[in-house]
């Protein structure tokens, strides 16, 4: 938290003290709305991926693409990311076990970058780097105000 340089008892320190409050007040408040446009984006971007895998065109070719790579029982593997996607993407946005989702999404991604796409070049994998980064902050900080973490766990969790 900030110093607070202001010396003195008189009128004009106490209301530059109830100021500088207020300010670090609104600036609190801020900071715990910062996760919810990273988690709607992010949860939105995610649905929208796994939406065809798991309901729509993709649903029959992915489980293929998931053999390719070498992967044993592609199929089940197959609806489980499709799954995941899909549904926790939507629960990425509602903000519903936020940071255990962010911690999934957040290897998805990092097996996406540096195993699959690294040696391909930047422009390669830069949409799935960016998105490494939200599903990591989101991690850290967690659902923030406006999330079901918050309203059914407590601050601790959100």
């Amino acid at each position: 938290m900030a110093t607070l340089p202001i010396v003195g008892d008189g009128p004009t320190a106490r209301m530059l003290r109830r100021q500088f409050f207020r300010r670090q007040a609104r600036r609190q408040r801020m900071m715990r709305l910062a996760p919810l446009p990273l988690r709607i984006t992010s949860g939105l971007i995610m649905m929208k991926h796994g939406q065809p895998k798991l309901f729509g065109e993709a649903k029959e070719a992915f489980p293929g693409t998931v053999a390719s790579l070498g992967v044993p029982q592609a199929e089940t593997v197959a609806r489980g990311i499709s799954s995941l996607e899909f549904f926790g993407g939507l629960a990425i946005m509602a903000g519903l076990f936020t940071r255990p989702l962010a911690l999934l999404f957040a290897g998805q991604f990092g097996y996406i970058v540096f195993k699959m796409k690294f040696d391909k070049g930047f422009s390669a994998y830069e949409f799935d780097l960016a998105l490494l980064g939200s599903f990591l902050s989101l991690l850290l900080t967690g659902g923030g105000a406006g999330s079901l973490d918050r309203v059914l766990f407590g601050r601790w969790r959100a």
